[in-house]
């Protein structure tokens, strides 16, 4: 069944179809003020726009969106695009509108927690990624590797007792490494959790070694550089996402290496 309006993980799906993942995920990660609770509708907004000041709307109602030009489609875009609006307008400061921020039911049902899966399935994504070339990512000019325990455990999603890191890596010194993914989260919580990560590695693994943590992230804004620059052992990194095409050939004839032809 057709979505009845703009669903992240359809976005999402059309941006990459588009080579506009990266402006989708720099979405994702937008700041929304705490005043606002439907905190994924701003980025619905935000998405319509980047659509339509991309020409590529067309193909994302053609395929997601079929109610996009009703009367219900059109009162949803405008809701988004509000809301959007209105969260710009307190990140600058401006008074609110009590009418755009409240407790309301979102335009078209989805919650923040649907909405957040489709941003936990790309931060899996970029795990993956970094997980498969880690050996590739220099840190602080050192080489690291995925950690592994004395039971086996490999440092993908490692557990611990506050919580699961991201990545847990170590280098040829046997110092550790921690790595926290900012995908869709603040740099209050993202720094908290990777301190709080980085406090049991060193109570529970790491020894006498050294414990290091690395916040990843699609931007590293002014908050969150001043918050890093105190915390001792800290790196930040950012991701880009590029997006490449390349033509393939047409399939053509090929005589099947198989095939017996029969004997005169």
């Amino acid at each position: 069944m057709a979505s009845p309006g703009c669903r992240i993980a359809d976005a999402l799906k059309c941006a990459a179809a588009q080579g506009l993942l990266a402006d989708a995920q720099a979405i994702l990660s937008m700041q929304v003020d705490p005043r606002i609770k439907k905190k994924h509708v701003p980025k619905k907004g935000a998405l319509v726009r980047l659509f339509e000041q991309r020409g590529v709307m067309d193909s994302f109602v053609s395929q997601y969106w079929p109610t996009r030009h009703s009367e219900p489609g059109e009162r949803r875009r405008q809701q988004y695009l509000d809301l959007w609006q209105e969260n710009e307008r307190l990140l600058q400061g401006e008074p609110p509108d009590e009418d755009e921020i409240d407790d309301g039911p979102a335009p078209d049902g989805e919650s923040d927690a649907e909405a957040a899966m489709a941003a936990f399935a790309m931060e899996g994504q970029l795990r993956d990624f970094i997980i498969a070339n880690l050996s590739q990512i220099p840190v602080g000019g050192t080489r690291v590797s995925l950690y592994r325990d004395a039971n086996g455990r490999e440092g993908r999603e490692y557990p611990t007792d506050v919580g699961q890191i991201d990545i847990l890596a170590v280098d040829g010194s046997g110092h550790l490494y921690v790595f926290e993914l900012k995908l869709d989260r603040g740099p209050d919580r993202a720094l908290g959790q990777l301190a709080r990560y980085m406090g049991w590695v060193k109570i529970h693994l790491a020894a006498d070694q050294e414990v290091r943590g690395i916040v990843v992230a699609r931007s590293t804004d002014e908050k969150l550089r001043y918050a890093a620059c105190v915390i001792p052992n800290v790196t930040l990194m950012r991701y880009e996402v590029a997006f490449q095409s390349k033509e393939v050939e047409p399939v053509t004839a090929q005589p099947n290496p198989h095939l017996e032809l029969p004997r005169p």
